[in-house]
């Protein structure tokens, strides 16, 4: 018998577990963890501190999977909202069909996981669609980013493995290209965008990475540390930096959808007031530029002036001078 389980084994135990149970109206916890193959102590963890907490909302005793163990056997009734099939609306089937085709174009998934004949999820979203008919039109393609495969594949063992990862990562806001130590824990998708979460030695605190930024990526094999803290950080500057107030043109909208914003209003020929903090007046100078005359600075804190625009176009005037 297994003694210790991944959180899928003891997912796709635990989905097997509960109709069995059910079905036969009790059953040792003996007969469970033989049949299943499920450790004992593992079993009842999850029974008591997952199944038992299982249900929808309010949360109240009456929409939740019932759980009782006494005498070594395990009684498991479902709540009302479990006992008869579920019944999505359209809106709710077209979310789940965007969310599972979202995980099929997963760059870690397989191609055996994209192939009908062996995926179970793409042929449960096949018959989703055909249940939803012209509904599925509605359903968004969604692309969880685009860093290199082989990048993604290196932090993800070193995630697995809690290994410290050597990295030359460029940082844009800075304009310069840093070699680091990192101690993994976390890859997640964002807007389209890949990033790592990780303790940076060179910073000595946690810090967010772009992985498509990231130019090598090489483990070492040096254990990492167990990460001392797991808070879902986002991607922001410091809270006492310079704030620069801009006044963009309504196509521009994508700043707010891309950059941290204190506030953001529309003013009333349609033009957007954002205010912003300040990474760096390098990060600075390069969006005003790439936004040219559909963006304005209104006011900006010191050291910055709204001069720095010019700055930036001289700047980039003699750079083109030094190449010709």
């Amino acid at each position: 018998m297994k003694t210790q389980m991944t959180a899928t084994e003891r997912m796709s135990r635990l989905l097997a577990v509960v109709p069995w149970v059910v079905e036969r109206q009790g059953a040792p916890l003996d007969d469970i963890t033989t049949r299943f193959d499920y450790p004992r102590e593992q079993l009842i963890k999850d029974l008591t501190e997952v199944l038992f907490f299982v249900g929808v909302h309010p949360f109240t005793p009456d929409a939740l999977i019932e759980v009782d163990i006494s005498d070594d056997i395990a009684q498991i009734s479902y709540a009302e909202w479990f006992s008869r099939p579920l019944r999505l609306t359209p809106s709710e089937a077209t979310r789940l069909l965007t969310a599972g085709r979202s995980l099929l174009m997963h760059p870690f998934a397989t191609t055996d996981e994209r192939s009908e004949a062996a995926s179970p999820l793409l042929r449960a979203l096949t018959k989703l669609e055909m249940a939803l008919g012209t509904a599925a039109d509605q359903a968004v393609e969604v692309q969880l980013g685009s860093a290199p495969l082989d990048t993604l594949e290196t932090l993800r063992t070193a995630i697995n493995q809690q290994l410290k990862t050597e990295i030359e990562y460029y940082t844009f806001s800075r304009n310069e290209l840093t070699k680091r130590t990192v101690e993994p824990f976390r890859l997640f998708s964002d807007k389209g965008e890949w990033y790592l979460q990780a303790w940076c030695h060179l910073a000595n605190d946690e810090r967010i990475f772009r992985v498509d930024r990231t130019i090598t990526a090489q483990l070492s094999n040096e254990p990492a540390r167990e990460p001392t803290s797991t808070r879902n950080r986002t991607l922001e500057p410091q809270k006492d930096n310079p704030r620069v107030l801009l006044r963009l043109h309504p196509s521009c909208a994508w700043v707010t959808e891309n950059y941290p914003t204190v506030s953001s209003q529309t003013d009333t020929d349609g033009n957007l007031e954002v205010e912003m903090l300040v990474w760096s007046q390098d990060w600075l100078e390069r969006l005003m530029l790439r936004l040219g005359d559909q963006a304005e600075i209104i006011n900006i804190d010191a050291p910055y002036s709204a001069s720095l625009v010019s700055t930036a176009a001289q700047k980039v005037l003699e750079r083109y001078r030094e190449l010709r």
